[in-house]
């Protein structure tokens, strides 16, 4: 959808620039069939080239660790979109409602200092906690995702666990947006809790 958006903008901003440069030369010679056959080319061509820019880079999970934490959010929602195919349904829409908050949180990072322990406790969760889970889930052979082994379904443990990062990211938004970091960077481990309930 985002990619979509993209490509649109960049389309009509082709075109936009194909046609004014049709109506600037019909001022000083005619067209003709030749002229308007040429502009129709170059719009098709500046659709063309607009989805192809609007392709974003691909994003690994090593890139995710070595990103800085201003463009961390982004490059994360990126990883994430790319993880989205391979996710069961109820995970892919706790993905998107994920994408939306790193985006919102985008912003409120770019003045947050890397030393920060709240900058710390954020790197953890989205450059480190949710691309384990989601590649730990991946890594299950596809035939025992639902059912697992023991009664527990990595389905389920997916979902728990995502539903988990919403939340915590929500959390952490609204301390960035309070200021309260020193209670950000103190509060307690997200995910661990939910392992370790999950082991008992």
């Amino acid at each position: 959808m985002k990619r979509a958006g993209r490509a649109l903008k960049f389309s009509i901003a082709g075109v936009a620039v194909i046609l004014l440069g049709a109506l600037v030369t019909g001022l000083f010679m005619p067209l003709e069939v030749t002229g308007v056959m040429i502009t129709a080319l170059g719009a098709l061509g500046a659709v063309a080239l607009g989805v192809i820019l609007s392709r974003e880079p691909i994003v690994s999970q090593d890139m995710l660790v070595k990103a800085d934490i201003k463009t961390l959010p982004h490059t994360t929602s990126l990883w994430l979109d790319a993880q989205r195919k391979a996710l069961p349904a109820p995970a892919q829409a706790l993905a998107d409602s994920i994408g939306v908050k790193l985006e919102c949180l985008a912003p409120q990072l770019q003045a947050l200092d890397e030393r920060e322990p709240a900058a710390t406790e954020i790197r953890r969760l989205i450059a480190d906690e949710l691309p384990e889970l989601v590649a730990g889930y991946q890594r299950v052979p596809e035939n025992l995702r639902r059912d697992g082994l023991n009664g527990l379904s990595p389905d389920k443990q997916l979902v728990e666990g995502l539903a988990v990062v919403d939340s915590e990211l929500k959390r952490m938004s609204e301390q960035l947006a309070s200021g309260d970091l020193n209670k950000l960077a103190t509060q307690g481990r997200y995910l661990e809790i939910k392992y370790q309930g999950d082991a008992s």
